[in-house]
């Protein structure tokens, strides 16, 4: 038992993320032994479902979001309408809703790895010459809280990077390391989080995500 719990309710909509698609579903009933929940869909295409099966699944709140995991169990059509029976979910984690939407994509960035025995807490603090010593990298993903790059360096955890973001007007964004894995003997992926970013910032990435989102759905229709 993790300790945390989640309030569900009837009419409440869920969202299941596979292969970086978004399906959406809304609960149609629960009770002590199962949760009853509309097939998944994004745009004209639903969601696979097998029974047996593990799916995790979020349920957004005002706050967080709540990420769960559950195993089909089995199909119920009622009305013409097809369901899926679900158990009752277990919490994994809550997580703010900054981090929820996080967008896999591949595009380039500009960098700077800034030196290790120094701290940065705001841009400002950041000298010229390392605005214009910025390398090419491309993104993994990138959320309202974070992003993951791939670089030629690595950095340890801790050490600032400068980042110049198009998106698609450039934004230049302080950020830590969180983690480094070496991908292969010449790249490494950088897990960052956005120090002292400005919500105005912030929002403009959120919607570039929203945005990538909505031209993922049209593609599928």
């Amino acid at each position: 038992m993790n300790g945390l719990n989640v309030n569900l309710k009837i009419g409440q909509k869920i969202d299941v993320i596979q292969d970086g698609i978004t399906f959406v579903s809304k609960i149609q009933d629960i009770n002590e032994n199962f949760l009853l929940i509309d097939v998944p869909v994004a745009g004209n295409r639903y969601f696979i479902a097998h029974h047996g099966r593990v799916i995790e699944f979020y349920v957004p709140n005002e706050k967080d979001v709540t990420k769960c995991r559950a195993i089909i169990l089995g199909k119920k059509r009622e009305n013409n309408i097809e369901m899926l029976v679900l158990s009752l979910p277990e919490v994994i984690e809550k997580v703010q809703r900054r981090e929820f939407f996080r967008l896999p994509i591949t595009m380039e960035i500009k960098y700077s790895i800034l030196p290790q025995d120094k701290r940065y807490f705001d841009l400002k603090d950041v000298p010229a010459l390392y605005y214009k010593q910025l390398h090419k990298g491309l993104t993994v993903d990138i959320s309202g809280g974070g992003i993951k790059i791939l670089t030629k360096e690595k950095a340890p955890s801790g050490n600032n990077v400068l980042l110049l973001l198009t998106i698609p007007h450039e934004v230049m964004i302080l950020a830590s390391v969180v983690r480094t894995e070496d991908v292969d003997n010449k790249n490494f992926k950088l897990a960052l989080k956005y120090e002292n970013i400005d919500e105005k910032t912030r929002d403009s990435i959120i919607k570039f995500i929203f945005n990538k989102m909505r031209e993922q759905l049209k593609l599928l229709k």
